[in-house]
Order: structure tokens, then C-alpha cells, then sequence
């Protein structure tokens, strides 16, 4: 019952609780709703994003996997365009049922984070099939925390790291989440490129990277 209970109050807490971190974008407000929705990344990593995105809002924002942070990013975007990309059909069903507000898609990476390798060498196969609603349009901001990329079975996040390179805008951002391993690290200094780095936010979760474009 006392779980029951929990569980309520954290649901109706949820929404509140972002709108008032859009209002009031304070560190202690994002790491409660950082608690209060189960994010991953750390409240000093949503706390950096959030600030880039408010400061551009409504923006076009381009998300690389769904998640417990879904919702956040988009009311945190209000009156933009928020689009999600996800692989996983299950995480899909799952997220999008428990949000119906957001708008996301279905996409096939086809790869393998084995094939880093040869797939660096290669660029033209990082070239993949995006819905007509991502692809043609520059996107003021990109999130890269997908997809999965924890051992040689997984897609590895070789395809979204380079698709961001070329979908973001020329004054836009792109942030890369698990920088601290090696094929996130070596696709985002080839792809992103070390001069446009803005900042580096080091958690025991995964570091993050912003990457800042200059305009033309």
C-alpha cells in the first residue's frame, strides 16, 4: 500500500515538477525531477541541456532513443518540435504508451558495435533510412543517448553520431551521452570534431559531451 502510494504521488508530482524546472531552471528542482521520473543522467547533465534548450525554445530538438526523460524533454521544449528516433520496439511501446504526447519513430540501424571499425572507414555505410519527417530539415538541437552501445551485440551509436553531423543546424548543438567509452569518444572527435567542444560533464553514469556549431 505505502508503494502504491509512492508511486501515485510521484505521477502526479511528474508534470508539475518539470513545467515548474522550465520556470525556475534550478539545479535541486532538476535532480527531483531527475528522481521523480527515473533519468539516467546525471541532474548536472539534464540541468546543461535544459539550459541550451530553454535558451533557443521553441526550438526544433532531434532525440536519439526514448526514455524515462522523454516527457522532460519534451514540455521543457513547449511550443517546439521534440521528435524521438528509437529502435527498440519493445522500449517503443513501452515509453510512447506511457506518453502518448510525445512523437516518436521507429528506425533500423542495422548495425553492430563490432563493426566500428570498418564502418569509420567507410562513411557512406553510416548513411542510413530516416522518416521524411527527420531527414531534409536542420535541427537546432541533438540529443545522442541511443542506440544501446554496451557490448559487441549492440547497434553501437556509430550511425546517430555521424546522422547528427550532418541533420544539425550550423549555429545548433549536438550532446553525445557515454563519452567516456571508446567508440563514442573516437565517432564524436572524427564526426563533431574537437574544435567545436564546448564543455565535457563527467558522471559515474556516462560523460557528456556539447558540442557547439558557429553559424555561417
Amino acid at each position: 500500500m505505502r508503494q502504491m502510494l509512492k508511486t501515485v504521488i510521484e505521477k502526479v508530482l511528474v508534470v508539475p515538477s518539470i513545467k515548474l524546472a522550465r520556470l525556475w531552471p534550478v539545479l535541486p528542482l532538476v535532480a527531483l525531477v531527475r528522481l521523480l521520473n527515473g533519468i539516467q543522467m546525471s541532474p548536472r547533465q539534464l540541468h546543461h541541456i535544459m539550459k541550451t534548450i530553454t535558451g533557443k525554445s521553441p526550438c526544433r530538438l532531434l532525440v536519439f532513443g526514448v526514455g524515462n526523460d522523454s516527457i522532460f524533454w519534451s514540455l521543457i521544449n513547449r511550443g517546439g518540435k521534440t521528435l524521438f528516433l528509437e529502435d527498440n520496439p519493445v522500449w517503443f511501446e513501452k515509453i510512447t504508451g506511457r506518453s502518448p504526447g510525445i512523437t516518436a519513430c521507429l528506425v533500423d540501424y542495422a548495425t553492430r558495435r563490432k563493426d566500428w571499425k570498418e564502418l569509420l572507414e567507410t562513411p557512406a555505410r553510416l548513411e542510413f533510412s530516416l522518416p521524411p519527417m527527420v531527414g531534409g530539415q536542420d535541427w537546432d538541437i541533438i540529443v545522442v543517448d541511443a542506440p544501446a552501445g554496451y557490448d559487441d551485440n549492440t547497434p553501437g551509436r556509430m550511425k546517430s553520431i555521424y546522422m547528427a553531423s550532418k541533420l544539425v543546424k550550423k549555429s545548433g548543438d549536438v550532446f553525445v551521452h557515454d563519452c567516456n567509452r571508446e567508440i563514442e569518444d573516437i565517432y564524436c572527435n572524427n564526426f563533431l570534431g574537437k574544435d567545436n567542444l564546448e564543455r565535457e560533464i563527467k558522471a559515474r553514469i556516462g560523460n557528456l559531451r556539447h558540442y557547439h556549431f558557429a553559424g555561417n
